[in-house]
């Protein structure tokens, strides 16, 4: 079976996307042959079988040649593939799927997001499979839903047993101590919705209740309107006087990531999506304690593990005592058996292969 794939971006360095390349790479294990519409290509190996094809990135009006070259590509090719597998974006599903339909074409959808808008249903309306990967990753009510759970790589994102995060001796250690400083860690794309004023604010309570602390934040503002909240942020640090507690690292390389889990101590997922994000399951995946207000995590995390939404004083009191906590051995164990990569992908590829 052959099969078509969409998709925003194929490169292995980048931060959101970047984790797409190795799904490519194992469906392609699946399949006679896979060709890949995209709109931007970075790096990334991918064996023979694999064809991706930059179908171009426009802006404003010139966005409607973008979506002309899906369907003109896509008919060009009608006999190179059999299915076709549209990754997050439903304006494709949209665009092509009335072409694809015409064709005999199956088409499946993969969404994860908690916002249900217009776009998203008209794009359900010519999927024939939805996948997701949690129930609050796609709210529009369909019986075309499957929920697969995330693909998370455990073979990238695993513990580090040499660094102090993990070390027997140090997997308790009192914060009134000056030896030890706590390392807060968050992931992710820098925007409103993702509520770091609270952890800001739960920030400025550790230091004035003495704790030696550092907060470093892995993510880009992709947007205008992001960058503008990343200013109110740096300001808001500024202003409290926690400019030498935090780290503001921007964009890094998706293989980068496993190193910031690795040696910080606590994970803190302020996200108010309601969807389940991934980085939440990579931190567990390397085993970090984790703290989630997202109405998602309250599926799998006890409730000493989720904070209030907006309560930086309910925040900042569950990161003393999760940092006294012992680590919990099974977090890694959660993301094997609900979310590892090659699960999703064994489920992805029988259910297309069966179409």
């Amino acid at each position: 079976m052959k099969l078509l794939i969409t998709t925003k971006t194929v490169d292995e360095n980048d931060q959101l996307l970047g984790f797409f390349v190795e799904w490519i790479r194992l469906l392609s294990k699946k399949f006679e042959k896979i060709t890949v519409l995209c709109l931007e290509k970075g790096k990334f190996e991918l064996p023979k079988n694999v064809k991706v094809i930059n179908i171009g990135k426009y802006r404003g009006l010139d966005k409607l040649r973008t979506l002309f070259s899906l369907c003109f590509i896509s008919f060009n090719l009608r006999g190179e593939y059999d299915a076709v597998f549209v990754h997050m974006n439903p304006i494709w599903m949209i665009s092509g799927g009335a072409l694809w339909k015409i064709m005999r074409k199956k088409r499946f959808f993969w969404y994860t997001s908690g916002g249900v808008t217009f776009k998203l249903k008209v794009a359900e309306k010519f999927a024939d499979t939805i996948f997701t990967a949690s129930p609050e990753s796609f709210r529009l009510s369909s019986k075309k839903v499957i929920v697969t759970g995330h693909g998370i790589d455990t073979e990238l994102f695993k513990p580090d047993f040499s660094r102090s995060n993990l070390k027997e001796e140090a997997s308790r250690f009192d914060l009134g101590q000056a030896n030890h400083k706590l390392k807060i860690l968050s992931v992710g794309r820098i925007a409103p919705v993702k509520n770091y004023e609270t952890l800001i604010d739960a920030a400025k309570i550790l230091k004035d209740g003495g704790v030696d602390f550092s907060v470093t934040m892995v993510g880009e503002a992709a947007l205008d309107s992001d960058v503008r909240y990343l200013a109110s942020l740096k300001f808001k640090v500024k202003s409290l006087k926690l400019e030498e507690n935090f780290s503001f690292i921007g964009k890094i390389n998706h293989n980068d990531l496993p190193q910031y889990y690795q040696s910080h101590d606590i994970f803190i997922h302020l996200s108010k999506t309601g969807s389940l994000d991934k980085v939440i399951l990579e931190a567990m995946a390397c085993r970090m304690k984790v703290l989630s207000s997202n109405d998602s995590a309250r599926s799998f995390l006890p409730p000493d593990l989720i904070f209030e939404e907006n309560n930086p004083v309910n925040l900042a009191s569950k990161m003393m005592t999760v940092g006294n906590a012992t680590i919990d051995s099974d977090v890694r164990g959660y993301v094997f058996k609900y979310h590892s990569l090659d699960k999703l992908i064994d489920k992805l590829s029988k259910k297309i292969s069966e179409s």
